[in-house]
């Protein structure tokens, strides 16, 4: 192998490796868990990732293209979808989409929306959005691909979204306004109903966010945490994103994409007549799919059911509390106030980012945010007590070392 101006040049071996030897080499790369955990969650705990991965092995050879002809596919899919919109407090006909994360959900939104406003709003030549300023990036990503303009407004003093500044921003080439449940940036879940009446009196579409809370929201509200509204009971709501592969517990990649009706997914789908193939009609953006992320997200379903996500949801919480505990505990650290997850914490007596370079140091694979400054815990159910006490062990030893010290630099922090 070469390296040439930062490209990787490398011919196809004359012969192939063993199996022996490319199971040695891919060891070798393999990073070890716990300190690796916060880079492949969000997991349950080892007995759901089999029941995932048996599924997943099983029918991951099997082409997704064919979920909407297919009837062994279509109804494990369709099941699926149904057991995920019960959980959004459907309406009659709500229904959804299997997607790959939540990138390809909110694109799907962003293109349903387009292609509604072109028969509701069609003095529309430049379409824009309208959404908080924490509104997840997957947003600007799929409006570059749309052509859409995102216009993001300023946020109230808690990192949530303002109905009044959304209301401002909207103009008369506006086709969606957006919001989150929660966002990324501050785990907190906007005002969506208000939000929605603005939609609503502006005749738009109202798009929410919950790739991150969708799966793990509605069974904390069964526990008794107060979660704000934000699924189909909110009048105005048409489209959700809920990712199956954070608190949904399943094998990556896997999302849903919800429609308030089923007349709305007409908006979503791009059905053609191909001269050589005939009808040509995909269940979402990708082409050729494995299979397998939609028999193992049917299998974690029926494994857990609702008495197991409200275990797994219980054991969220009562580690939330730990960790929160533990981090408040260490001098300097604080930890934010979050609806549901992430949980991100900031240090007020050395950069931030020293503090989570001292993490990487010591093996941590750790997530942030720039801006404000912020060191991101993506805990989930396969999360132990014991990695959790590993974890502010270290953090600790990180933390009490820089402030000793007293000359920490500021050092590189990133999403991921």
């Amino acid at each position: 192998m070469a390296v040439t101006d930062g490209m990787i040049v490398k011919p196809m071996p004359k012969s192939g490796m063993t199996f022996d030897a490319i199971k040695e080499h891919l060891g070798q790369l393999e990073m070890p868990d716990p300190h690796a955990h916060f880079a492949r969650a969000f997991r349950g705990p080892k007995d759901v990732q089999e029941v995932g991965k048996y599924a997943f092995e099983r029918f991951m050879s099997d082409n997704g293209f064919f979920s909407l002809y297919m009837p062994y596919m279509q109804i494990i899919e369709q099941e699926v979808i149904a057991m995920g919109v019960s959980l959004m407090h459907p309406q009659e006909k709500s229904t959804g989409n299997f997607t790959s994360g939540g990138t390809e959900s909110n694109f799907s939104a962003l293109h349903a929306a387009k292609n509604w406003a072109r028969g509701h709003k069609p003095h529309i030549k430049t379409p824009n959005i309208v959404a908080p300023y924490t509104i997840h990036p997957s947003f600007q990503k799929a409006a570059r691909y749309l052509d859409i303009e995102v216009i993001t407004t300023d946020l109230d003093a808690k990192g949530l979204g303002v109905a009044a500044n959304i209301a401002a921003a909207v103009n008369d080439d506006t086709i969606m306004i957006a919001a989150s449940a929660p966002s990324w940036a501050y785990a907190k879940i906007d005002p969506i109903p208000e939000i929605a009446a603005v939609a609503v009196d502006a005749g738009l579409w109202m798009h929410v966010d919950a790739c991150v809370g969708g799966y793990i929201s509605p069974f904390l509200e069964k526990l008794g945490e107060k979660i704000t509204p934000w699924d189909f009971r909110v009048p105005g709501v048409m489209s959700i994103s809920a990712d199956l592969h954070k608190f949904g517990y399943c094998q990556k990649p896997a999302s849903t994409i919800f429609w308030r009706d089923v007349a709305l997914q007409d908006y979503h789908y791009v059905a053609l007549d191909d001269p050589f193939l005939g009808p040509y009609k995909l269940a979402g953006f990708s082409g050729s799919r494995s299979a397998g992320p939609i028999f193992a997200a049917w299998a974690v379903f029926n494994y857990l059911g609702e008495k197991g996500y409200l275990r797994l949801a219980q054991q969220l919480l009562d580690l939330k509390e730990k960790l929160t505990n533990g981090v408040n505990s260490i001098e300097g650290l604080r930890m934010w106030d979050v609806d549901v997850m992430p949980l991100h914490f900031n240090s007020e007596k050395a950069p931030t980012s020293a503090v989570y370079q001292g993490l990487l140091e010591k093996g941590w694979m750790m997530l942030g945010l720039v801006s404000p400054e912020a060191i991101t815990i993506c805990a989930d159910a396969a999360f132990s007590d014991e990695d959790a006490d590993l974890f502010l062990t270290d953090l600790r030893d990180v933390t009490e070392t820089i402030l000793a010290r007293g000359d920490a630099q500021e050092g590189g922090i990133r999403y991921g």
